[in-house]
């Protein structure tokens, strides 16, 4: 009777240790894994149905700029000559396929990110999302971000 309360209750806490266990798989093939250096974001003005109002401006980065990619689907950015300035952002993504992937910060869980991949290489890496606006308070709109990144 002893033996099979002992193994009762051996049972019962390894599977309360299950339950309190996440493990997060990485996606075999992910390619944005790793330390992606911004070399430039480009801001693209959009019209409400999507067309370039111009060809944007481009905003070459320093060379310290920083986005971090995990196999634990974490991410990372880093905007300071000092990584521990606080100058940063951080949280989780999802990658879907390998066409897009939403990023959540830790700071704003309800403020999603859509990126689109437009180009990913060993190398290279380009990414865009767009943010709805209004130019000139009134005249709604979208700012398209493009971040060129190389490892």
């Amino acid at each position: 009777m002893k033996q099979l309360l002992i193994l009762t209750l051996f049972a019962a806490a390894l599977a309360a240790c299950k339950k309190n266990e996440t493990m997060t798989l990485p996606i075999p093939g992910n390619k944005i894994i790793g330390k992606w250096t911004i070399s430039s974001v480009t801001v693209i003005p959009r019209d409400s149905t999507g067309k370039a109002i111009n060809s944007g401006t481009v905003y070459p980065e320093p060379s310290y700029y920083y986005f971090q990619f995990n196999t634990n689907n974490t991410w990372a950015e880093n905007l300071s000559p000092d990584p521990n300035s606080g100058i940063s952002e951080a949280g989780s993504y999802v990658l879907h396929a390998d066409t897009s992937f939403t990023l959540i910060n830790v700071n704003l869980p309800s403020s999603l990110v859509e990126c689109k991949i437009a180009s990913l290489t060993d190398k290279s890496f380009v990414f865009i999302h767009q943010k709805a606006t209004l130019f000139n308070g009134v005249t709604p709109g979208y700012l398209e971000y493009r971040f060129d990144l190389i490892k």
